[in-house]
């Protein structure tokens, strides 16, 4: 018989590595709560792997069996790429890439139980000496550890090294509206093509066909339009970026077919008819009394994923060439340029410089929501990422200063930062440095995409920048991004009078393009988002969520909303300046159906009439057509309660919810005024 030892087994180095592969797991586990950290999981993968590998070795040992070690990394490189495309099924196939807790806790329960299974076949089929099963039972009680700590961990609330805190503010009446608020609305170039299309069809290139875009938003509400002429490469001709109008023709890109017949239109406006459609429209807007903005997309990154792209230009491949991006820690931003190299920042310079010598505007839009990611903040010196933004908005405010000197007249610099100042510091923009310095006229506080976000501390800028305009920007969509989500007339009005009625200087819309012909939403969106007319008509405040936030802080996420048995749970819902006189109504939203009597709703002390099951009613912006469910997740029962008594309220309504006799778990919310 053989003579088995601890060591001739080797049972003690699988002890090790699978202890390891255990520490290792929970570490990552725990780093992906707050976000999904790839770096880190892919580290994981390395060391189960090996753990996996060992596990061969030790086995083939104890049994005498051949070739432990090539064995070994057979199963090392089998057991890895296993890993990694269980990972990528999971996350990007099954639950695309929606829910990074639950992604962990499958993959973690499938290692966990694969490697107590090795554990097992240790114990109870090698390994026969009293030390050596000892260390086997160590491994397998290591996984279980794991095993449970996975299991248990999505059910824990997430820990953030900076938790939430409300930045918002009491104002009764209207005190704060600033009656000569800013209408904006930011037009985006994709609606542009279509348009230059359809000038080139019709061979119509005097200027009052070419006018029709801007006649759009003549005599609306709107007062300042963001044209949007860099996103990628140019839509203007550029000595410094690609323009799009040069790549009509163009076969290959990237050593791939390309198809960029789509800018036909721009390609005839431009190079054969010779004209500038721009500079034209921006004389446009000044004899409607519309102020012209030029803006600059600062750091877009969309189709992160293709070969090629419609949007790209050059400087995507010189970018990626030379290192010039954050890195594949940041998903779908990877490709985002990153702002600490010199040269990134020179080109951007020199092409805001370019264009603006060159057109006569208003204003100047640095819109760095698209994207934030402009540093690799995450292992980056904070203040020296800080100090190099500083640098590039004075250099941006010279170039601004130059270009007015050119042009006759003060020429203003904004931008647009997430929802929260100390948050967008830590993304590299400190914007009380601005403040103090000068440097910028306003800033758009506002969501990235996904979502409007229905508790930005608008107030809170106001205080900590004085004499800087705050502008509030209302996003297209609302609380999903399905059919139903996008914001109705109504919607966009309940923000609008929010923030307005914390002071913000202006409303900013973005995604609410037109392209030759107003829509009915936008039209409607357009004519009643003003100071004069938003709080004389009927307006819906959905409670929605944070959704760009950096990593380690809390984002605004208030529900749902668990209200324990016998309890009271209260929720903050900012509806700005109510009117004498207008009815308020809650709409509740739940998974489970609500018995009678069950929940109790309360708004600001006053009790509501008891919750009447009614139908939630979204909007899509696709069929312009109100769409049963929108806005909540399938599923979701509604309940309608009335207020009798809405007299006196404040912008800010605190929402009661009782839950008598079984618990109760709020889901959505809407407070609804004058419906």
């Amino acid at each position: 018989m053989r003579k088995s030892t601890f060591k001739q087994d080797q049972t003690w180095l699988y002890s090790v590595f699978i202890s390891l592969a255990a520490a290792t797991g929970i570490l990552s586990f725990a780093k992906v709560f707050p976000a999904w950290n790839v770096v880190l999981y892919f580290l994981t993968l390395v060391v189960l792997s090996l753990s996996a590998g060992m596990l061969v070795w030790v086995y083939r040992k104890a049994k005498e069996k051949p070739r432990p070690g090539v064995s070994a990394a057979i199963a090392f490189a089998a057991f890895f790429a296993f890993a990694c495309a269980a990972v990528f099924l999971v996350n990007n196939v099954m639950l695309k890439e929606g829910n990074a807790r639950l992604a962990a806790l499958i993959m973690s329960c499938v290692f966990a139980l694969f490697f107590l299974a090795g554990a097992a076949v240790l114990l109870f089929g090698c390994v026969k000496k009293p030390g050596e099963r000892a260390v086997a039972l160590l491994a397998g009680a290591a996984m279980l550890l794991y095993a449970a700590y996975t299991a248990v961990g999505p059910v824990l609330p997430e820990t953030y090294e900076h938790p939430y805190t409300e930045k918002t503010e009491v104002t009764e009446g209207k005190a704060m509206v600033q009656t000569d608020a800013k209408l904006i609305v930011n037009a985006d170039d994709s609606h542009w093509w279509g348009f230059f299309n359809q000038l080139a069809d019709a061979n119509a290139f005097d200027e009052e066909s070419m006018n029709a875009y801007v006649m759009q938003y003549a005599d609306t509400g709107v007062t300042d339009i963001m044209f949007n002429i860099f996103c990628q490469s140019s839509d203007v001709p550029s000595k410094i970026m690609t323009f799009r109008g040069d790549l009509y023709g163009q076969t290959e890109q990237n050593g791939a077919p390309v198809d960029y017949s789509p800018y036909y239109g721009l390609n005839a406006i431009y190079n054969t008819q010779k004209k500038d459609i721009f500079a034209v429209w921006f004389d446009a807007c000044r004899e409607h009394g519309i102020r012209p903005w030029i803006s600059l997309r600062m750091n877009d990154c969309h189709d992160p994923d293709g070969t090629t792209s419609l949007l790209r230009g050059s400087l995507f491949y010189t970018a990626r060439e030379n290192g010039w991006m954050i890195g594949e820690e940041y998903g779908y931003y990877r490709n985002c340029l990153n702002y600490a190299v010199p040269e990134v920042r020179q080109l951007m310079l020199d092409y805001t410089r370019e264009q603006l010598m060159k057109y006569d505007v208003y204003g100047l839009e640095l819109d760095f929501m698209r994207e934030i990611y402009c540093f690799d903040y995450i292992h980056a010196d904070s203040e020296e990422i800080v100090a190099v933004m500083n640098q590039y908005l004075r250099d941006t405010a010279a170039i601004v200063k130059e270009a007015a000197e050119k042009h006759g007249h003060e020429i203003k610099l904004t931008v647009r930062l997430p929802r929260d100042i100390d948050q967008a510091k830590v993304f590299g923009f400190d914007a009380r440095t601005w403040q103090k310095e000068g440097l910028v006229d306003a800033i758009t506080v506002t969501p990235r995409w996904s979502t409007c976000d229905s508790m930005m501390p608008v107030a809170d800028w106001k205080k900590e920048l004085p004499g800087i305009e705050i502008w509030a920007g209302i996003e297209t969509l609302v609380n999903r991004q399905a059919e139903g989500s996008t914001a109705s007339p109504e919607v966009a009005r309940g923000y609008a009078a929010q923030y307005l009625t914390e002071g913000a200087d202006g409303v900013y819309l973005f995604n609410y393009m037109s392209a030759g012909t107003v829509n009915a939403r936008n039209g409607e969106v357009y004519d009643t988002c003003s100071p004069d007319t938003v709080f004389t008509l009927p307006r819906r405040h959905i409670v929605t969520w944070q959704d760009t936030v950096p990593a380690g802080w809390e984002p605004y996420k208030p529900l749902p909303l668990k209200v324990k048995k016998n309890s009271t749970a209260q929720l903050l819902v900012g509806t700005g300046y109510i009117p004498a006189g207008q009815t308020v109504s809650l709409l509740i939203g739940t998974k489970d159906p609500l018995q009678e009597g069950q929940l109790s709703v309360a708004v600001n002390g006053r009790a509501c009439d008891s919750p009447c099951e009614t139908e939630l009613i979204g909007y899509s912006e696709a069929s312009v057509s109100p769409v049963p469910g929108g806005y909540c997740e399938d599923g979701t029962y509604i309940y309608r309660c009335t207020l009798p008594d809405a007299s006196g309220l404040p912008n800010l309504l605190t929402l009661a919810f009782t839950a008598n006799g079984k618990p109760v778990t709020v889901s959505y919310v809407e407070v609804d005024v004058g419906m």
